[in-house]
């Protein structure tokens, strides 16, 4: 199977991205999300691991690939998960693309990315950095780097030029709907664009979350398994509840003058095609 893939082959009506590649340096992650999605589909996922071969494969891959074309770092892992420290696969990656003609998106929850400034200052490039909670960081994503350390990532990127987009996702009921707004007043300075997202339930990733929350288990039952619905792979919220988790992100973003978007939601109001990723934000 190819490194470099087509992103969302299936061609989902839920989808909304432009056209684009996916590559993951890393099967698995080590940020270990209790609401990560790709648990159910990913064989020992929080045991991560580096891809065999990989420098050799995706050089012969790049090749192949069309000039101008769009790569998203990463979709279902983290490409400055822990395990990039020791190998360095992400960066060796981007040293490949430096005088090439690709369009590079960056989605992370890590700092470590401000290691590699000197290279994508010499891309063309964008960053997304994913943020969750300010005060639940260790308990829903006990592998990740802090909130503050995250702000500071995005602080910097901005202060080095680099385009800058924030990933409010997901916004869980009852949880984190409340301080998603603070993030969102704490960023607006420094970003570009929002794309906010819920969180659709999956057997294991609830499991999780009702084991880590045990007082709200009836409340998300009531909401995911009696009163959801399932669309794709995921049981999704009603859509008069997720109207109201992201109407006032959209709200809030457009007095800020920043763009918004929605990841996978159905709901027709809050839609940007092609620019829900961020990757318009790329020169």
């Amino acid at each position: 199977m190819p490194y470099i893939q087509p992103f969302d082959p299936w061609k989902s009506s839920l989808c909304t991205c432009p056209p684009k590649y996916s590559l993951n340096p890393y099967t698995g992650c080590g940020h270990r999300c209790l609401y990560c999605y790709a648990t159910s589909f990913i064989k020992n996922f929080y045991r991560p691991r580096p891809k065999k071969n990989f420098l050799k494969i995706v050089e012969r891959e790049l090749k192949k690939l069309p000039e101008n074309s769009l790569i998203s770092l990463s979709n279902s892992s983290d490409p400055y998960q822990p395990l990039e420290s020791t190998y360095k696969y992400t960066r060796k990656f981007l040293e490949l693309l430096v005088e090439k003609n690709y369009r590079i998106l960056i989605i992370t929850k890590s700092d470590l990315i401000l290691r590699d400034l000197d290279l994508l200052k010499n891309l063309r490039c964008a960053v997304s950095i994913t943020i969750t909670s300010k005060t639940l960081t260790s308990k829903l994503e006990p592998g990740a780097p802090s909130y503050e350390r995250r702000i500071n990532a995005i602080k910097s990127l901005y202060k080095s030029n680099i385009p800058v987009s924030v990933r409010l996702d997901p916004v869980i009921p009852g949880l984190n709907e409340k301080e998603i707004l603070e993030i969102l007043d704490e960023v607006a300075p420094f970003v570009k664009h929002i794309t906010a997202s819920t969180y659709k339930a999956k057997p294991d990733s609830l499991k999780r979350l009702t084991d880590a929350f045990p007082e709200k288990r009836v409340f998300w039952e009531e909401l995911y398994l009696k009163g959801g619905k399932k669309l794709g792979n995921a049981i999704y919220l009603k859509d008069e509840i997720r109207y109201e988790l992201i109407n006032p992100l959209y709200k809030k973003a457009k007095e800020y003058g920043i763009s918004f978007a929605t990841c996978r939601e159905a709901l027709k109001v809050f839609e940007s095609p092609q620019k829900c990723d961020g990757s318009f934000l790329i020169s």
